[in-house]
This record gives structure tokens, C-alpha cells and sequence, in this order.
């Protein structure tokens, strides 16, 4: 989003990192962006030499030196490609890789992981109090819907994010049981033999997708490990 951002910026005017770092900051867009000073810098400086952006002047300020950037041609279809590829881009993650975590975390200390765990509701609460700041800022009666929306849909986000932390919590001794059953189950799983099976019914058609899955650690990777204990338990 950094590159977006400046391409956008010196798409208006031109000017120097500075400014547009003050922007981000004044206007609260750090929330969204989470776009640091030395990430502004850093992407000038690719875009620079990427020619999608050019130095002007650059000015002296007491003593520092800003470097004045304005936008070029190949600059502006590069922000316009930009501009599509984000507008397609899902609003809010549907799954997440954090998901398939509990199923191990009998790998780790409980103490250890209690306390992790209590320090990342902390901070997701922090998150929490800042968003509702800005929503208190930002957001009026005359607000658009949309406005209120962008607002709403983070925070909602964020609290089940909250609630899924706490009851990782409150069912971390059954978590820990089900990650021993899982690890029985994978120590007396042999992958290798199911490969060598000559059988073409569907069950084992299917078996070895849900074996394929596990495998790649994709965000159904749990779900194909409990259908194939299933399969294998019940053999038609």
C-alpha cells in the first residue's frame, strides 16, 4: 500500500517523504496502513529508481535536505494498475493460517503460551481503543454509510478476534488432549503406503486429496485431517 499511497500523493502535487509521512499521520491513515517513516523512504527510493517517479530539487530545512519528488508518466499507469489490483482485493482475510495453531501448541510450554496468548489480547484490545477513537473522530450523523461501514467492520473483527484468543484460553487443556490424538494418529499414519495403494474406488480417490491437503498445510488442512481419520476408521 506504501508505493500506492505516495504514487497517489504525487499524482496531486509534487513533494517530499516528509509531508507525506505527516499526512498519514494527521489524517489517522496509519491505522489502515500501518505504514512506517523509514517504509516512505525506502519506497521513493525504488520508485526512483524504477523512473516512476523523478527528483525535482531538492530544498534545505535548517540543516536537512528534502528531496522534492513528482510523479512521471510510467508513474501514473503504475498507480492506475495499482488502483484495480487493491479494488480487488478481499476487504477482510476469510480464513487465517493461526487457525491450524491449537492442533500443535502441546509443543510449547502452557505457561509460556498462556502468557503469549494474554499479551496478543492486549494488544488486540489496544487496537480495539484505538479504532473506537476514530470511529468517535471520523464519524458523525452526516457520515455516508460507507463511512460508518469502515469504521464497524474492523471493530467486529477485532472482537471475535478477541473472543477466539480468550476461549483458546478457557479450552487450552482439551486443545493440548486433541493435539496428542493428532500426533498418535500422524506417528502410526504411514503417507507412503497410501501411495502405494492400487485401488481406484472413491473413497480412496478421496483419501489421497484430503492426504494432498494436509500435506500442503492449506487453511483446510484440519478439516481434511478429521475427514480422513474418519475414512480410515469406517474402510467401506
Amino acid at each position: 500500500m506504501v508505493r500506492t499511497l505516495i504514487l497517489y500523493y504525487l499524482n496531486i502535487k509534487a513533494t517530499h517523504g516528509y509531508e507525506i509521512q505527516k499526512f498519514i499521520q494527521e489524517t489517522g491513515l496509519e491505522q489502515w496502513t500501518q505504514i512506517k517513516s523509514g517504509s516512505i523512504y525506502y519506497a521513493l527510493s525504488k520508485l526512483e529508481k524504477h523512473e516512476e517517479i523523478t527528483l525535482v530539487k531538492e530544498e534545505t530545512h535548517g540543516s536537512r535536505v528534502r528531496r522534492i519528488y513528482q510523479i512521471t508518466g510510467l508513474g501514473k499507469k503504475t498507480l492506475h494498475t495499482m488502483l484495480e489490483e487493491k479494488l480487488n482485493e478481499e476487504l477482510m482475510p476469510s480464513a487465517s493460517e493461526k487457525f491450524v495453531l491449537p492442533s500443535m501448541l502441546n509443543r510449547l510450554d502452557k505457561e509460556t503460551a498462556i502468557e503469549i496468548i494474554n499479551q496478543h489480547i492486549q494488544n488486540l484490545k489496544a487496537r480495539e481503543d484505538y479504532w473506537r477513537y476514530w470511529q468517535s473522530m471520523k464519524v458523525t450523523k452526516d457520515s455516508l454509510k460507507l463511512d460508518k461501514l469502515t469504521f464497524e467492520l474492523p471493530l467486529v473483527n477485532l472482537e471475535y478476534a478477541i473472543k477466539w484468543h480468550e476461549t483458546l484460553i478457557e479450552e487450552y487443556d482439551s486443545i493440548i488432549e486433541l493435539g496428542k490424538k493428532q500426533e498418535q494418529f500422524i506417528a502410526g499414519f504411514n503417507f507412503d503406503a497410501l501411495e502405494e495403494s492400487h485401488s481406484l474406488s472413491n473413497q480412496n480417490n478421496r483419501i489421497s486429496e484430503l492426504k494432498k491437503k494436509i500435506l500442503d498445510q492449506s487453511q483446510d488442512s484440519k478439516m481434511a485431517l478429521d475427514e480422513l481419520i474418519t475414512l480410515l476408521s469406517n474402510p467401506q
